[in-house]
């Protein structure tokens, strides 16, 4: 049961401004894909046959890929210079750049690609498109000036599927790896003494060395593909003062079978419009929910079989309501 993409908002949420004179996204041009070194199974964290069952895809980590060409990569970090001027701080991520797509027409463009989203698909095995709540489709982290903190802290995505994506040369710092730990979302929690609302939080504890995997990026342009709110991970600080910019695209699959992984914690993040996106999202899962139900519903089923159908199919409201009701 797929959906087709929810359409974008017609007006910016108050606050979220275009940056002028910024270059047209051109996929001839500025990408340059190729295929992913290696690719690391949810079955290899550690996650059981019944759990991976309920994904709607097998891959954990996958990379690095070349996304960017030269081209592309110049282009992408003029785009997150000309927006260093709103960069926000957080416990957890030390400086970064929220609702890029509302911000930048060429990250937009980026983050709904058709080429892309089509060799996303393929790396995951499942069909993906850009985040329904546009406020999640695009992330831009930067380094900070102090280096004594992490660039990113241990933690898991509030959503289900993204890549990082390198912008600088890397022989250009030191420090700032990309790093997993290999092993599923409940033991890292255990071994941090929090819960799973507490991974997507700032985690100033380590995990055991031995079990934690990096992933160098060859040359800027390339990426990390992650199954992000089930691989726990973070981005280590810098040794010395440097130019460090990752770009953080957000998916979802389109198979609406599967469990909705955005976080209701995302109504709490105080973004412009996001609660209201939140809504939207919902009710689109809903609606692709009840569409699929009226074309596959038997006319032989029982009244029991009936109101199971329709629960499951408003569920996503349901929750909706529940999480928004705590903000009033």
């Amino acid at each position: 049961m797929h959906s087709g993409p929810l359409k974008f908002p017609s007006q910016n949420p108050p606050g979220y401004v275009l940056i002028e004179a910024e270059p047209e996204f051109d996929p001839a041009r500025h990408l340059a894909l190729e295929a992913p070194r290696q690719t690391w199974t949810l079955a290899e964290l550690g996650y059981s046959a019944e759990q991976i069952r309920r994904c709607p895809s097998p891959v954990a980590v996958a990379g690095p890929f070349r996304v960017l060409s030269a081209e592309g990569v110049a282009a992408a970090r003029a785009v997150a210079h000309a927006l260093r001027s709103v960069r926000q701080n957080s416990d957890r991520t030390a400086t970064y750049v929220a609702g890029g797509v509302y911000r930048s027409k060429f990250m937009r463009a980026l983050c709904s690609a058709p080429q892309i989203l089509e060799f996303l698909s393929d790396i995951a095995g499942c069909e993906l498109m850009a985040h329904s709540m546009p406020s999640l489709q695009l992330y831009i982290n930067y380094a900070p000036e102090d280096v004594s903190k992490a660039v990113d802290t241990w933690h898991v995505d509030s959503i289900g599927f993204d890549y990082v994506l390198l912008l600088n040369d890397p022989s250009t710092f030191s420090g700032g790896q990309f790093q997993f730990f290999r092993g599923t979302a409940q033991e890292a929690a255990h071994i941090m003494g929090t819960d799973s609302v507490g991974l997507t939080q700032a985690n100033p504890r380590d995990l055991p060395p031995e079990r934690v995997t990096s992933t160098p990026f060859p040359d800027a342009g390339y990426a990390i593909f992650q199954q992000g709110n089930l691989v726990v991970h973070r981005a280590t600080r810098l040794l010395q003062r440097a130019e460090r910019i990752t770009v953080v695209p957000g998916f979802i699959a389109r198979d609406l079978l599967y469990s909705d992984a955005t976080g209701d914690q995302v109504t709490t993040w105080g973004e412009p419009g996001q609660v209201a996106e939140y809504a939207r999202h919902k009710a689109w899962l809903a609606r692709g929910k009840l569409d699929g139900l009226i074309e596959q519903l038997s006319l032989e089923s029982k009244p029991t079989e009936l109101c199971e159908h329709l629960r499951r199919s408003i569920a996503d409201v349901s929750d909706a309501i529940r999480a928004i009701e705590k903000l009033t």
